[in-house]
């Protein structure tokens, strides 16, 4: 996997909008049901993204401090940042849609879904940070952080080339905003997420506790836990295959998604 370039992918259109004092990029393309991407972390989803643009309508939100945008120092949480994106869609998507979002986008995804139950018609979940997230040292390099979040770290060189401006910027944004701490205000109200939902880990994934799953399982309603076999926290960047199949038929189903219903635990 390679660092997130700066031109959208073939296919994608370019945009910008100016919303809460922020210049926020976004690409969108493909027709059909409307897939919102929150783009978070320089890794990015591309792949995902280009994969469920075949079948959808699909708007990627880069959110404001990550990837090539400027510095964030306004936003003051999870929950701020959900508010401008829920701004952001509001000027590109009619209607419902299908939210996704990864590692702390994902933490700001299901902030997006509490405050917009009516609209957002399904949620994905990857590798959330929310709940029980690991300690991570504050001082610690890219090179050793890159090893965390891979199941093989001989899949770390690619990641290592992530310019180390962009990576710092945005790890400095996710620590001032508690991206790596318990975020106990949204475990209290996962019971409030109308969305069916589906949470999708990496069983290597060493920054959340194991038991972050069954917390998710137990509290939202309609949800169901996939745990991506051979992955660690960045599934795209090991199993991509696996990740867009779970993703891609969670999509299309929905309640209908088929894998169990005794446990709502699926493992490709």
């Amino acid at each position: 996997m390679t660092q997130a370039e700066h031109q959208p992918a073939v296919g994608f259109k370019e945009g910008y909008l100016d919303v809460d004092g922020f210049r926020i990029r976004y690409t969108e393309a493909g027709e059909g049901n409307q897939v919102v991407l929150l783009e978070g972390a320089t890794w990015g989803m591309s792949m995902l993204r280009n994969a469920l643009s075949q079948n959808y309508r699909v708007v990627s939100i880069e959110l404001p401090g990550f990837g090539h945008s400027a510095a964030n120092t306004k936003s003051q949480s999870a929950q701020e940042l959900a508010d401008t994106a829920i701004r952001v869609v509001h000027q590109l998507v009619a209607g419902h849609y299908t939210l996704i979002g990864t590692s702390f986008a994902a933490n700001v995804a299901l902030w997006q879904a509490l405050q917009s139950p009516k609209i957002v018609e399904g949620l994905v979940l990857i590798s959330p940070t929310a709940i029980l997230p690991n300690e991570i040292e504050a001082t610690i390099n890219p090179q050793d952080r890159c090893l965390q979040l891979l199941a093989h770290p001989e899949n770390a060189a690619a990641l290592t080339a992530i310019d180390p401006t962009i990576w710092a910027k945005e790890e400095e944004l996710v620590r001032r905003l508690n991206g790596h701490t318990y975020d106990v205000r949204a475990e209290a109200r996962l019971s409030e997420v109308r969305s069916p939902t589906l949470v999708v880990f990496g069983v290597k994934d060493k920054t959340v506790a194991p038991e972050a799953a069954r917390i998710y399982r137990e509290k939202i309603p309609n949800s169901n836990i996939s745990f991506v076999y051979d992955a660690g926290h960045l599934i795209e960047a090991e199993r991509p295959e696996a990740l867009i199949d779970a993703v891609s038929s969670y999509v299309e189903h929905r309640e209908t998604y088929i894998v169990g219903r005794e446990n709502h635990l699926i493992n490709p």
